[in-house]
């Protein structure tokens, strides 16, 4: 049955048809492998309790690799992988919940969920103010007003202020927040330092103390100890390093893939709608990104098709839907894109770079 109904794809002629016709026979490739596993997978209609028993696991997940790594069980590095990976599932089912995939109708439960998943990945800004901003992306993807997607480098020009801008939220929000104001109506800098508290601004605290406190050992040590840190500092480069281990590096690793990956599979600038909003990023290349956001460059455009669907559902009906994809002509590791500011084309004129900046 798999072998004839994937053999349209690979036949039916994509010439002639508009970027709307296209989109919606990628939607139909999408919906009909959906139906197809939900009938042969009868636990998958007890979706809520899923996506519960993903967000659980996955937190209490972090919390025994961090108690063996304090323990002395396992080491550092076995640590940081494995909390990154339980990170990135969290930040999925933050994700399906933004989209109302689990307790739709019962908001206790679901804000539950969203307290759960916020506390485990403190740098992020609050899910009930990302559920407007990504809620908003998936009507202006790909424009100006796009705040999610710009504040992570989307649009940028290429070059060592997009990659900080990827890499560190807080010189993002420095980078962009002036643009941000003049050209999307609803940012509000006041809203997002709001949903910023309490964890986001604990794991920044976390996160630079760690950065700067060891900066100024690895500095004391190369200069030859001229300061003789008291035991105060000491003890707390300790719990700043512990808690690196367990928190902040995971989740840091997690965001900055993710970051990556999708600031560069998103067009910006020419894309005059759904079909053109992004491309599939599947390159081997990208498989240590990939291990820690869950396979998001190879899966996220089936998600802009079709966007009431589980990650793991969208994971699994990827290698049926790629193929339908190609064919009617979505891009796949258009890694240029990044060079040419994320535009579908290549730039022209003054007025196109200013733009991208």
């Amino acid at each position: 049955m798999t072998t004839t109904a994937i053999r349209p794809v690979s036949t039916r002629p994509a010439a002639g048809l508009s970027d709307r016709e296209k989109s919606k026979k990628i939607m139909k490739w999408i919906r009909f492998r959906d139906r197809q596993l939900r009938k042969k997978f009868g636990f998958l209609k007890h979706q809520n309790e899923i996506g519960a028993a993903i967000t659980l696991g996955s937190a209490l997940g972090m919390i025994l690799f961090a108690g063996l790594y304090l323990a002395g069980i396992v080491p550092a590095w076995a640590c940081v992988i494995a909390n990154a990976i339980f990170a990135s599932l969290l930040h999925e089912i933050e994700h399906d919940l933004i989209h109302n995939l689990y307790y739709k109708d019962d908001l206790s439960k679901q804000n539950f969920l969203f307290w759960v998943v916020w506390i485990f990945r403190g740098n992020t800004v609050s899910p009930w103010y990302r559920r407007m901003i990504h809620t908003l992306h998936h009507k202006v993807s790909g424009h100006k007003e796009d705040i999610e997607e710009r504040l992570i480098g989307n649009g940028m020009r290429f070059g060592g202020k997009r990659f900080l801008t990827m890499m560190d939220g807080n010189l993002s929000f420095l980078f962009q927040a002036h643009r941000l104001r003049k050209e999307a109506p609803k940012f509000k800098r006041g809203e997002i330092v709001r949903s910023s508290w309490p964890y986001l601004v604990v794991f920044y605290h976390l996160w630079y103390g760690f950065l700067f406190l060891n900066g100024f050992y690895f500095l004391n040590d190369f200069l030859g100890k001229p300061i003789s840190p008291p035991d105060w500092l000491d003890m707390l480069r300790s719990f700043l390093n512990a808690a690196a281990v367990v928190y902040t590096i995971p989740n840091w690793i997690r965001q900055t893939s993710i970051q990556i990956v999708s600031s560069n599979m998103h067009y910006y600038g020419d894309v005059k709608g759904l079909y053109d909003q992004t491309q599939v990023l599947n390159s081997w290349l990208l498989l240590p990104l990939h291990l820690f956001c869950f396979n998001f460059g190879s899966t996220h455009g089936i998600h802009h098709f079709v966007v009431n669907q589980p990650f793991y559902l969208r994971q699994a009906v990827a290698p049926f839907v790629h193929p339908a994809m190609k064919r009617y002509g979505i891009r796949f590791n258009d890694f240029g894109s990044i060079f040419r500011a994320n535009r579908l084309e290549k730039s022209e004129g003054v007025g196109v770079a200013r733009l991208a900046s």
